[in-house]
């Protein structure tokens, strides 16, 4: 729907009103440019700054971008179509910005002696499968998805480890520590997560971010989709592999 758009150059505030239009494109076009503050949880102002962002004239232009867009598919979205998303993920990785940061990754990736792989959860189960991935493509890699494993200390140096850290909000506290105490002890630090600018984010020497739409059930249950995480992970290994 929006794919001339740098996400980047949004707030985290403008990030939460592009999410909901992405999942809520039906809903949008009833609504006002209060309510969709209401609904997105940000604010008016916040919506006016998204639309020039979207080289909008305003909020009404935006939603008849909305409403051409819904008519030239002919469909009515349903509260969550994963197609959208992947569809804007994917037209986005195409781009040499997206390129570079994979590459980055890849310098880092090559100058390691030793991968690690950290996530919990869902990520955790991800850390395992990247860091297998990888070891099938002839890196030194294992994974930690315990966050309680004790921390290192003393004076271990892992100037020639790579932490990879796989995070939805990037705001985990076990995760953003444990990469604090890789880092201290020299390690470099890649981190996978749905915001850039998290703390997670802030703490890496590469950040790769694939903002999709976070869904969260009523019972706090993460179930937003880790495809580009998995895309990544592959991504990284064949090119390491292939050694591109």
């Amino acid at each position: 729907m929006f794919d001339n758009i740098d996400l980047k150059q949004l707030t985290e505030a403008e990030l939460d009103v592009y999410n909901y239009i992405l999942k809520n494109p039906k809903a949008v076009q009833k609504m006002t440019v209060r309510t969709l503050a209401q609904a997105s949880q940000t604010s008016t102002a916040t919506i006016r700054r998204f639309c020039r962002k979207m080289k909008l004239n305003g909020f009404s232009e935006l939603k008849y971008l909305i409403r051409d867009q819904l008519l030239h598919e002919q469909k009515i979205y349903p509260a969550y179509d994963i197609n959208t998303p992947l569809t804007d993920f994917f037209t986005k990785v195409s781009r040499d910005e997206f390129e570079h940061q994979i590459c980055q990754c890849l310098a880092l990736v090559r100058a390691a002696k030793t991968l690690v792989y950290f996530g919990i959860g869902s990520s955790g189960s991800l850390a395992d499968y990247g860091a297998r991935f990888m070891s099938n493509a002839g890196g030194l890699a294992y994974s930690i998805t315990d966050p309680f494993q004790p921390r290192y200390f003393g004076n271990y140096d892992l100037h020639d480890t790579l932490l990879i850290v796989l995070s939805v909000s990037g705001t985990t506290d076990e995760l953003v520590v444990r990469a604090g105490n890789f880092k201290s002890h020299g390690a470099k630090v890649i981190a996978i997560t749905n915001h850039e600018n998290s703390p997670l984010g802030r703490l890496a020497d590469v950040t790769v971010s694939y903002y999709m739409p976070e869904r969260v059930t009523d019972d706090h249950i993460n179930l937003t989709t880790q495809i580009p995480v998995v895309y990544l992970l592959e991504t990284i290994a064949e090119r390491f592999v292939d050694g591109e």
